[in-house]
């Protein structure tokens, strides 16, 4: 005998869904997206930019090394910066390369540009204050800090004891012994007294890695 088996009616209750948190949670996602997008576009941009400085900073260096080696006037004093190394945004900076520092501990040799300003800043290291190199005097050095290995990012790992040899136009060299390795207040303008009883000093400034309002300064004398 067939039995046909009733089951009793359920009743499915259906989740009473938010579309509009969910429609909120879907604008933030797309949002976070297009922001993820944008900083990794703005990163690329600015490693490239750093890429191509870096390129100006190398030209720079070859041609004044090339220009000192060859050289023949004996009142030779510096290697102007011509237009035709600087990309089309620097075609109005002018100046001269006075140098090049080298710190084999941080792995860097760049040319020191004969005066500072926000374009020269880009390009290299900089002059700011003081005498020529390896004059009497205390020469102040300037660069950037991009955080990234170049120019003077790494001048908080310098201790007591480092060496840095500043290259004149000359084609001499001088070997310097840092002595003090601090951070002070970018108002502070006392790492650039002139007072050095008659010996060569160097004065390596650059922009804090965390605080831009202060400054790491790396003082070094001539051994």
């Amino acid at each position: 005998m067939n039995q046909i088996i009733c089951t009793p009616k359920t009743n499915i209750e259906i989740p009473n869904v938010n579309y509009k948190k969910f429609k909120i949670y879907k604008i933030f996602f797309y949002i976070l997206i297009l922001t993820s997008f944008s900083l990794s576009i703005y990163y690329i941009f600015h490693r490239f930019e750093i890429y191509n400085t870096e390129k100006i900073s190398k030209k720079l260096l070859n041609d004044f090394n090339i220009t000192s080696i060859y050289n023949t006037n004996v009142n030779y004093t510096s290697n102007f910066v011509s237009n035709d190394i600087l990309l089309e945004k620097y075609e109005n900076v002018s100046g001269y390369v006075i140098g090049i520092i080298e710190v084999k501990k941080l792995n860097i040799v760049y040319p020191i540009l004969s005066k500072v300003n926000k374009e020269f800043l880009k390009i290299s290291t900089c002059r700011f204050y003081g005498p020529p190199p390896n004059q009497i005097g205390n020469l102040c050095i300037a660069a950037h800090n991009y955080k990234n290995n170049t120019f003077f990012s790494n001048l908080s790992n310098l201790i007591n004891g480092d060496i840095i040899t500043i290259y004149d136009t000359s084609g001499r060299s001088l070997d310097y012994i840092v002595y003090d390795v601090y951070k002070t207040h970018a108002k502070d303008t006392k790492c650039m007294n002139q007072n050095t009883h008659n010996k060569k000093i160097i004065t390596l400034v650059t922009c804090d890695s965390i605080d831009n309002n202060f400054r790491t300064i790396v003082k070094a004398k001539e051994i």
